[in-house]
């Protein structure tokens, strides 16, 4: 059962005496002229009874707030021994003690129902304005006391729920570096292979412009030097400039083409790749002299008048696919 915060906090009285029960009733019970609180009172006689309210009233939820306890009660268990029971049941109920006579001293009673702070002690015959005054006040406590254990309660659910919260943030952010990381990586990597794509592109149109104008820059020329086609001059000069103008940037094998005929060409490319003059002569069915005379030619119109130029060396360097 769960326990309501708009009930009147409860009171147990456990004494063997009906005259002093009645007195507690007085005192405590509904209807009764108090100048405090009002009461949910409950009495009995006996020690198992009382102990029975408390288990009850624990596990209701509801429990009681203080337990007016006489020690010389007639009949087994003693008052002690139902304090002790009481007090294993409920931590938190305060006591107060009432005797006329016992040989148990408030120290003994202090080992065996403790803390010492939720003890009182009353002797008989007390009055009724100390009962009253006893309870306003151990009640008072007693609710100060619950609400700062409620208080507490929360506050230690709170402070793991900031743990769990917090955990799952640095989770959180060690998954968020991590990611941002792997993006990072992922870009750079895009980043490099935009690079690459753009890097190839631009070599196979420069490759494709080369072969072009290996083919074209020679036929044009032979075009041109055809006395037939001398009145399409003009065309072929246009010709050639948009050729020209296509492959502005490029160097190398472009600038061979436009300086030598198909067969230079042809004979430059075999020795760019290292054939000697007499395999380039087997390979094309001349002679070695005709191949000698190509060479020849090739250094002329590459303006290579210095011998000590290698030939294939400078083919190589020129004639880049880059």
């Amino acid at each position: 059962m769960k326990k309501s915060d708009d009930k009147p906090p409860r009171i147990l009285v456990v004494d063997d005496e009906r005259e002093i029960l009645e007195i507690y009733k007085y005192a405590l019970g509904p209807g009764q002229p108090k100048r405090g609180s009002s009461f949910a009172l409950s009495v009995c006689s006996d020690g198992n009874a009382a102990i029975d309210l408390v288990q009850t009233a624990v596990k209701d939820d509801h429990r009681y707030a203080v337990v007016f306890l006489d020690l010389n009660l007639m009949h087994e268990p003693d008052g002690i021994a139902v304090g002790e029971r009481i007090r294993e049941l409920d931590p938190d109920v305060n006591f107060v003690i009432v005797t006329g006579m016992t040989d148990i001293s408030p120290g003994e009673i202090a080992v065996r129902i403790p803390p010492a702070d939720k003890l009182l002690y009353v002797q008989k015959p007390f009055h009724v304005s100390e009962i009253r005054q006893f309870a306003s006040a151990l009640v008072a406590k007693w609710q100060s006391e619950m609400l700062l254990k409620k208080t507490n309660r929360k506050l230690g659910r709170k402070v793991e729920e900031l743990k769990r919260n917090r955990k799952a943030l640095m989770a959180n952010a060690a998954e968020l570096e991590s990611t941002t990381r792997q993006l990072m990586e992922t870009n750079n990597a895009l980043s490099v292979l935009a690079r690459n794509l753009e890097r190839s592109r631009k070599q196979s149109e420069k490759r494709v412009f080369q072969r072009a104008v290996m083919l074209m820059t020679p036929i044009i020329d032979k075009l041109r030097q055809d006395p037939h086609l001398h009145r399409h001059a003009t065309d072929l000069n246009l010709l050639d400039g948009y050729v020209k103008d296509l492959t502005s940037g490029l160097t190398g094998e472009l600038k061979a083409a436009s300086l030598l005929s198909v067969s230079e060409m042809r004979i430059a490319s075999y020795i760019r790749n290292g054939m000697t003059s007499e395999e380039i002569a087997k390979y094309l069915f001349i002679s070695v002299s005709t191949v000698k005379t190509h060479r020849k030619n090739i250094r002329r119109k590459l303006k290579l008048s210095n011998s000590r130029v290698n030939l294939r060396a400078y083919l190589m360097s020129e004639m880049q696919d880059e």
